[in-house]
């Protein structure tokens, strides 16, 4: 008798829901049970075109959650004390990990691309974890999100731009003037709608109590993220713009319980169909750049926590547990090497999975780790502040 179907997908959420709660329990985030899920999964299938559609769904309706988090205001207040971090972050994670895959003998579309894999941290991960630590300080979750803010903007105009350098496609002046566009409506359409939201709240509210209220804001959430994609922006930009907008209402815990259970279905198979694209039987390809880009994608992450820290106001000890919390790497990391293919595609999607391994353990000691570092760095650099205090 065959299975039809609605029983193997009954059977293959259960069994999701159950490996999932397991490497919860174990306080590793699910989403690398998702990819290995999608790993063990890609001997036997590949995918199909429905299946990665219904994973570009979850992710974008993850990025408009985080943009849900942040109203223009508030935004703009975090970027301009971050924003020093956050230049260093790219000269460093994007812009001298391309010098170094350069120097391994690559070609300048993978070490672009190796650059954009490294560049972004998990905002998904990351964001998890600060949920999980509540001890952490208040300052130091502060700094790590206004930076994965500062990234999570940036990243996608790094992702409008790789088609072009990935996939060797020709620049035209159309192209140039489509993205301006893009970027103009969305500028247009940010005004207009944050404005709407805070002078006319009863009209959102009330539209959020129809039976239907679901259906129409997921609407138009794909429909920001179609904007960006018929554009030449990244889907995940539009998405994010939406949640900017939508965050000036006063309480948005009614698009939170519209949009979470979506998401929380169709965000798995957005990681189990990367997990899916990691082809194992094309061999693992472990060289000494592989090597050397994890310890680089810690240091520079590290570099950037310590010094970025300390510029945003952390103490030495607090700057050294902001670096060592910006570590995974995750979801933007993913959608690049959906523009790769062939052993490049292989290696950062193996790098990607060891990187955020790595990464999570990293945050979960980090306040240890953060206070041997100190130990050892006060010893070469002490702490002139220190010193003046007990005077």
């Amino acid at each position: 008798m065959e299975l039809n179907m609605i029983v193997l997908l009954g059977l293959a959420l259960a069994v999701i829901s159950v490996l999932s709660l397991i490497i919860e329990r174990l306080f590793f985030p699910s989403i690398l049970a998702f990819i290995a899920i999608g790993v063990a999964v890609g001997f036997f299938w590949g995918g199909n075109e429905v299946f990665k559609i219904a994973g570009e769904i979850g992710i974008i309706l993850l990025f408009f959650l985080l943009g849900l988090k942040f109203p223009l205001g508030e935004l703009m207040k975090r970027l301009k004390l971050v924003w020093k971090a956050g230049v260093l972050d790219i000269v460093l994670a994007f812009g001298v990990t391309i010098g170094i895959a350069l120097l391994f003998g690559l070609d300048f579309s993978q070490s672009f691309l190796i650059g954009a894999v490294l560049f972004a941290t998990s905002s998904s991960i990351s964001a998890r974890m600060l949920e999980r630590h509540a001890d952490k300080h208040e300052d130091v979750k502060e700094f790590v999100l206004a930076l994965l803010i500062f990234e999570d903007i940036f990243a996608p105009l790094i992702l409008t731009v790789a088609p072009f350098i990935i996939q060797d496609e020709p620049i035209e002046v159309s192209d140039i003037g489509k993205v301006f566009a893009g970027f103009l409506i969305f500028g247009v359409l940010l005004f207009i709608g944050s404005r709407f939201v805070k002078k006319q709240p009863k009209i959102a509210k009330h539209l959020l109590r129809q039976d239907d209220a679901s259906i129409g804001l997921i609407g138009l959430i794909l429909f920001f993220a179609g904007i960006g994609m018929v554009f030449g922006l990244s889907e995940i930009l539009g998405a994010f713009i939406a949640g900017i907008m939508l965050a000036g209402i006063h309480d948005v815990r009614p698009l939170k319980r519209l949009t979470v259970p979506v998401r929380d279905l169709f965000l798995p198979i957005f990681f189990i169909s990367f997990g899916i694209s990691i082809n194992l039987e094309q061999g693992v390809i472990v060289n000494t750049l592989f090597f050397v880009l994890i310890v680089w994608g810690v240091l520079s992450k590290w570099i950037v926590g310590r010094v970025g820290g300390r510029m945003y106001g952390l103490t030495r000890v607090q700057a050294n547990e902001a670096g060592f919390s910006l570590a995974p790497r995750g979801e933007f990391s993913i959608l690049f090497t959906a523009l790769s293919n062939g052993a490049i595609n292989l290696f950062v999607g193996l790098y990607i999975f060891v990187s955020a391994i790595i990464g999570i353990v990293l945050f979960r000691f980090s306040e240890i780790l953060a206070a041997k570092t100190e130990e050892k760095l006060e010893k070469v650099l002490p702490d002139e502040n220190k010193d003046d205090s007990n005077k």
